[in-house]
């Protein structure tokens, strides 16, 4: 009943630098066939719109561009796990002190913006899916708190929010694929901000299924309050919870998730 997930964007930048991945038997072999083994059944990839200089140069973290979530994502589905597209709307990481715009949508009005977004989310989903990626979640935008895609006004936001949702319906529609959107914030110990986040997107009737919130134990507060939060948002709201990025990983389905 639960999501047993982890990011693994980076692998493919590590394997090109030489890195090797071995199994219980001590013999090499693909590190995703290990995760599974290991009862992983749900895989993260970042996805950046163009991590590239203007000489072609990465910016490093991984290089995760769509073609290498599209190399990462088949080996994940081979194994039988579902992934999870993490389309960060910028060029490099995007977190709350950072939600920079992708060059190339720098200087666009919020609409142009909407339509470029929808459109880089739904071209993105059907290069997956016609690679036979098995994509079953996708979140729109990463630790949203404070911005997204270079725009910090709030209702800007919710507009960008609502072309992401609207692209992955469409093509979960069309492609008559499962595809569950998920909305991620951070700063989980704050339990009055994270309260006030699923208002306003419920207020704003945005499409979506899964709350997601980043939870490092270091800054973000104890076990304990992370299961209050994600069971007031799952009572009140009645939205999945995903709580991720810390060794508890942790994800409410049925119940408290305890």
């Amino acid at each position: 009943d639960f999501i047993r997930g982890m990011d693994a964007s980076e692998v493919l930048s590590l394997e090109n630098s030489g890195v090797k991945y071995y199994g219980y038997d001590g013999k090499e072999q693909d590190i995703f066939k290990t995760l599974a083994e290991s009862g992983v059944n749900y895989i993260r990839l970042r996805v950046w719109n163009d991590p590239y200089d203007k000489d072609g140069n990465g910016y490093g973290g991984g290089n995760c561009d769509l073609k290498t979530a599209v190399e990462l994502g088949r080996r994940a589905t081979e194994y039988g796990m579902k992934v999870n597209i993490d389309f960060h709307y910028s060029d490099f990481w995007a977190d709350p002190k950072r939600q920079n715009c992708p060059k190339a949508w720098e200087g666009m009005e919020i609409e142009e913006k909407c339509d470029a977004l929808y459109t880089f989310t739904k071209d993105s989903l059907n290069t997956l899916l016609d690679a036979d990626v098995d994509v079953a979640m996708v979140q729109i935008g990463n630790e949203i708190n404070y911005g997204m895609a270079g725009e910090t006004f709030q209702p800007k936001i919710m507009q960008l929010l609502k072309s992401g949702s609207r692209a992955v319906r469409e093509v979960s529609e069309e492609k008559n694929h499962d595809i569950k959107i998920a909305v991620h914030y951070t700063n989980i110990r704050d339990n009055a901000e994270v309260d006030s986040r699923a208002s306003a997107l419920q207020s704003e009737d945005l499409d979506y299924d899964v709350f997601g919130l980043s939870f490092y134990s270091f800054w973000d507060g104890t076990i304990e309050n992370m299961q209050k939060v994600a069971k007031h948002i799952r009572e009140a709201y009645g939205k999945d919870v995903m709580v991720a990025e810390t060794s508890y990983a942790y994800t409410s389905e049925e119940g408290d998730g305890q």
